[in-house]
């Protein structure tokens, strides 16, 4: 394992603009409201401060920090809006290339797409069931397109989208896309299913099972270490059936499968 640091550095013209130093000068100035404090609580002298926020509000179209002298009220200074929007895009690009570094020792992550580093290290929703993948085809039909992403474990997804969201979300063979599906939406069977409604049929091992008074949490590990969380009713046929270990299909409508991109 990799243990790799990295330094974000903003330049303009070749010329540092923004780097980590300056940039905890903004926040610690922000948080006291004084360049002095600020320098003091970032542990740079006063004078370095001075010549940062200097040269910024100097080279910048828009200051990045606004001040008073002292006087009767006693001086201070405060982050403009654009310098408040600089240190959240600082803190927005820190957060991504830390994700970076950590995708870079994870042998699974794919590294090609920022979308699948997200939804493995960031991305959270209330579908509890997230699968990364790539679209290889669009099936349209009258009132609706099917999606067929393929999965890193070389099994697939279908999702079921209205033409509206194909256009919006602009879906086509290639693209990087997230499938969710929540856990109640998803069946648990030993063989295939006779319902044809049920055309996602993900092959793997049960793993947990969890038991409640009438519903059992049942995860299904698919090849390849992607794991299908599944919320089933304890009375349906063949639950008793469910051990784990044992090999199994998760199964659930394309209708069900909410699709998530970057555009």
């Amino acid at each position: 394992m990799m243990d790799f640091d990295a330094l974000l550095t903003l330049s303009e013209n070749g010329k540092v603009f923004a780097n980590p130093r300056r940039v905890a000068l903004l926040k610690a100035v922000q948080q006291t409201g004084s360049i002095s404090k600020g320098a003091k609580q970032a542990g740079i002298s006063y004078k370095a401060a001075y010549d940062a926020i200097k040269d910024m509000n100097t080279r910048s179209e828009t200051p990045l920090i606004t001040s008073e002298k002292g006087g009767k009220g006693g001086g201070g200074a405060s982050l403009t809006n654009f310098g408040q929007r600089i240190v959240q895009m600082y803190d927005l690009l820190d957060t991504i290339q830390n994700m970076g570094l950590q995708a870079l020792n994870d042998k699974d992550a794919p590294l090609h797409s920022l979308l699948g580093v997200m939804a493995k290290f960031s991305l959270q929703t209330s579908a509890r069931n997230q699968f990364f993948g790539t679209i290889s085809s669009i099936e349209n039909h009258a009132l609706y397109d099917r999606v067929f992403i393929s999965l890193q474990n070389k099994q697939q997804v279908i999702a079921t989208v209205t033409h509206g969201s194909t256009t919006r979300l602009q879906l086509s063979a290639g693209k990087d896309v997230v499938a969710l599906v929540k856990g109640p939406s998803i069946q648990v069977c030993r063989e295939q299913p006779d319902d044809p409604l049920l055309d996602n049929r993900l092959y793997g091992t049960i793993g947990d099972i969890q038991n409640g008074d009438s519903t059992a949490e049942i995860s299904v590990r698919l090849d390849g270490g992607e794991e299908v969380c599944a919320l089933i009713n304890k009375n349906e046929n063949g639950v008793e059936q469910l051990k784990p270990g044992s090999h199994a299909l998760a199964c659930f409508s394309s209708s069900q499968v909410i699709i998530a991109t970057l555009c």
